[in-house]
């Protein structure tokens, strides 16, 4: 076979691959499958949601009704994506039925390359209009539920994010307050030192009533793979009322460290404390979410309303020793005793 007759030939080939890939996605499988994932992801997201309630999660109560919304919604323009799937599939598929009688004609020219390089432009112009077809019926397709497939990930996403908050919060090392409810909690590092290798690195949590640092990390390791020395231990708590000031800022190369700068007042461990929130995290999402807590305008978004009880015995318990006047620490959750540290009393409450 002479080289001429050999890059005809390969131009064939190539031109019926791309003409395979568009006889088996004639019938837009792939958007199907995203019709299928979608039902299926809206279906399961009440649960989810469920699932972080019945772990005491209490804030983001627009879950709920964001979930209802979304099912209302795909109700909706589910018939209509399935429709247009249909009616896509089936002119795309009498364009490529056409085309494929011609090019399995072209197929018999291999031995008469004069022949078969004269039929290849025009069925190359017939494979482009098809991919043009298919993608265009694609996009048209996708219109109609592009923003609730984006719309239901975002609400999983939020999901996920809060059972890796209550995840963290149940390995945790510290007791949580009596009536205390989690919001937010994020990998961080307390940049302590200044010096950059013993800075302890940890999860930050943000509560209704603290904002606490954990040290969470495994130090120590040959070539940062085998071994080491695991440490879980609580560095430093702080009242929301010592948190004076929170500002957020941008450091590092290209700015890609998320740096939060707190003012602390009064009683607080220190005068000042910067931590550096990663995986992802915004430090100016995190500034304002403190900024909202301190300020008390994350109420409306509690879907699980704080324990009466529990808040009353906080209300009523003892801040001060009845025995040698020392100032007792909170109530944790579950607790209905307070010990003395100063002279060991046991105070019920």
């Amino acid at each position: 076979m002479s080289q001429d007759m050999t890059q005809i030939v390969a131009r064939f080939d190539a031109l019926r691959s791309r003409f395979d890939t568009l006889y088996q996605q004639a019938s837009l499988p792939d958007l199907s499958s995203a019709l299928a994932t979608l039902t299926s992801d809206i279906g399961k997201l009440p649960g989810e949601i469920a699932s972080v309630r019945s772990r005491g999660y209490a804030f983001a109560s627009y879950l709920e009704h964001k979930a209802e919304v979304l099912a209302q919604n795909w109700n909706n323009v589910r018939a209509d994506a399935q429709r247009a799937i249909s009616d896509e599939t089936n002119r795309l598929s009498s364009e490529v039925n056409r085309l494929r009688y011609r090019i399995d004609a072209a197929e018999g020219q291999r031995g008469n390359p004069n022949a078969l390089q004269a039929e290849l432009p025009d069925l190359e112009r017939g494979v482009q209009m098809l991919e043009s077809m298919r993608n265009t019926a694609e996009s048209r397709v996708k219109s109609i539920f592009a923003t609730l497939q984006t719309d239901t990930a975002q609400a999983l996403g939020q999901v996920q994010s809060i059972k890796w908050y209550l995840d963290q919060k149940d390995e945790a090392s510290f007791p949580f307050l009596a009536g205390e409810a989690l919001f937010l909690a994020a990998k961080a590092e307390w940049v302590a030192t200044g010096k950059g290798k013993d800075d302890p690195d940890g999860i930050l949590y943000l509560t209704d009533q603290r904002l606490v640092f954990e040290e969470k990390e495994t130090t120590g390791k040959k070539l940062g793979l085998f071994g080491g020395h695991k440490t879980q231990k609580l560095e430093w708590e702080l009242p929301l009322h010592q948190i004076t000031g929170v500002k957020p800022e941008n450091k590092g190369l290209f700015g890609g460290k998320d740096m939060l700068n707190f003012t602390l007042g009064s009683g607080a461990p220190y005068a000042n404390i910067t931590v550096e929130v990663k995986g992802g995290v915004a430090s100016k999402f995190w500034a304002a979410q403190i900024q909202r807590m301190i300020e008390g305008k994350t109420t409306d978004e509690r879907a699980i309303q704080p324990d009466a009880e529990t808040l009353a015995a906080i209300k009523n318990a003892p801040t001060a020793c009845p025995s040698c006047g020392g100032t007792l620490p909170q109530l944790v959750a579950g607790q209905h005793q307070v010990d003395c540290p100063y002279c060991g009393s046991v105070i019920r409450v």
